[in-house]
């Protein structure tokens, strides 16, 4: 396919469409090897296209070398770029040496940077935009080649701080925060005055966002967008945070009612403008940034401004090292042994039938003192994992690869924890319940979790040993469901 575009192409047969159908077909691997098999290392036909009158055929020829990225193009690539008069062309040259290893032009690739900075600035808002998607490709090149040093986190006196945390469970972690103002907001916790070094040590929020105060531009365009961001206290809270000299490499992401591909496009522009507002202090860098800006729609119009510290390191679930497909996040876990808590008592013997990697076991113990711990799985692949990460978090958990039903101990348990597995019938839980009694002390805490709340609540209450002390909703999307409940032997009766 790709051999009779190319060949059209070089009889002169509509060049500009069948460049488009190449450039769009050479985008598979598949076909790039082939193309590249075609050519045979003769580039002659496309680098003379970079001469062509028709600006449209040059972006496209460069962009397919580009692809190609053979270092050999690359003389020509850049002599291309350097004579272009038409400025929506320049940034296809820069995207195709993006690829390519452009070492020996970076002084001169730098003295442009200087040059755009000031033609942006005078420039009216038709070129504007193109200088400005120069100017980021030309940055994204750069930063390849001397990339700023890292930042590193020192942490703030006092913080006002976001804390996106389970919408139905907000109050456990506020409960949990004794210092600074605290109030509940739609998505978790707003502390003003926080005490990182506290705020680290709870278990229960998802996400620490900061938020930016200053004023908000009430338009829904890149250009307010950016603006709002760099009317903020962005760059105090980042200098005061951090060691290091240079610019923070930042990414930006969106969230709200645009659509996708829009969304991208606004994401991109608003992006770009930030970069040049700021005078590079802050540099856009898709992948290895250190911060996260996220603009949040707001009613009134407009957006509000957070940011995340990728710098600020996250230690609470360090020894969460191996995970499979099913298994419970670590927040969740221990979210539920604080909605659990006046039900688990010091020194309990506990175990978790369904243990997966062991994350229930380990924030059980994280939360109160436990001895002995066991965790029983039929997936053996699990089981090793929750050997390894127990070990990580330093903690004696006894695990054993075995259906739960074959299960047998020396003594009786005073807890049992568990995250139910997804696909659990009727049949499995009245098996459950009926094996669970035979193991359980007459008055034993049973912490159950499924992603199936109302089956689990239902079978539950139809249990006649089962008092239920608590139920508590994760997710009423997902119908995720905690139940605790206290083991109550009646003498005559079966579960």
């Amino acid at each position: 396919m790709v051999k009779d575009i190319y060949e059209r192409i070089c009889s002169g047969e509509d060049v500009r469409a069948n460049l488009l159908c190449l450039k769009e077909a050479i985008r598979e691997e598949k076909a790039r090897r082939e193309f590249a098999r075609v050519l045979s290392g003769d580039f002659r036909r496309l680098e003379k296209l970079l001469q062509d009158k028709d600006a449209k055929i040059r972006k496209n020829a460069a962009l397919i070398l580009g692809e190609l990225e053979s270092e050999d193009v690359l003389p020509c690539l850049y002599q291309a770029y350097q004579r272009e008069t038409q400025l929506f062309v320049r940034e296809s040259y820069l995207k195709a040496m993006e690829k390519l290893n452009v070492r020996p032009w970076i002084p001169e690739l730098k003295r442009r940077q200087k040059e755009l900075a000031k033609e942006i600035e005078a420039a009216p808002e038709e070129k504007r935009k193109h200088l400005l998607g120069e100017a980021a490709v030309l940055s994204k090149i750069l930063l390849k080649y001397e990339k700023p040093v890292s930042h590193t986190f020192i942490g703030l006196a006092q913080a006002d701080v976001i804390l996106i945390c389970n919408r139905n469970n907000r109050e456990i972690t506020a409960r949990q925060i004794q210092t600074g103002t605290v109030s509940l907001m739609a998505g978790g916790v707003h502390v003003k005055g926080a005490s990182l070094e506290e705020i680290g040590k709870i278990r229960t929020w998802q996400e620490l966002l900061f938020p930016l105060h200053g004023g908000v531009v009430r338009e829904n365009t890149p250009e307010a967008a950016a603006q709002t961001v760099w009317n903020t206290d962005i760059l105090e809270i980042l200098q005061e945070s951090h060691t290091g000299k240079g610019p923070f490499r930042f990414r930006m992401e969106y969230k709200g009612s645009m659509e996708e591909q829009k969304k991208t496009r606004f994401i991109k522009k608003a992006a770009i403008l930030l970069e040049e507002l700021s005078g590079r202090q802050l540099i856009n860098c898709v992948s290895d940034y250190e911060v996260e800006i996220r603009l949040v729609e707001s009613k009134k119009g407009g957006y509000l401004p957070l940011l995340k510290l990728g710098t600020m390191e996250d230690k609470r679930f360090a020894y969460r090292r191996e995970v499979i497909a099913a298994s419970i996040a670590p927040v969740n876990a221990a979210l539920i042994m604080q909605i659990a808590g006046d039900y688990l008592k010091e020194n309990a013997q506990v175990l978790d039938p369904c243990c997966g990697v062991g994350t229930m076991l380990i924030e059980r113990k994280y939360f109160r003192l436990a001895d002995p711990l066991y965790g029983v799985d039929i997936f053996g692949e699990g089981i090793q994992k929750a050997k390894e990460n127990s070990a990580c978090a330093g903690m004696p958990i006894h695990y054993i690869t075995r259906d739960y039903f074959t299960f047998a101990h020396d003594y009786l348990f005073d807890e049992l924890i568990t995250d139910l597995p997804p696909a659990a019938d009727e049949k499995f839980y009245q098996d459950f319940f009926a094996k669970s009694w035979e193991l359980l002390k007459n008055g034993a805490i049973l912490v159950l979790y499924n992603r199936k709340g109302e089956l689990l609540e239902r079978m539950c209450r139809s249990c006649q040993n089962l008092q239920i002390l608590k139920t508590a909703i994760l997710n009423e999307r997902q119908n995720s469901m905690v139940i605790v409940g206290r083991f109550c032997r009646k003498s005559g009766k079966g579960a």
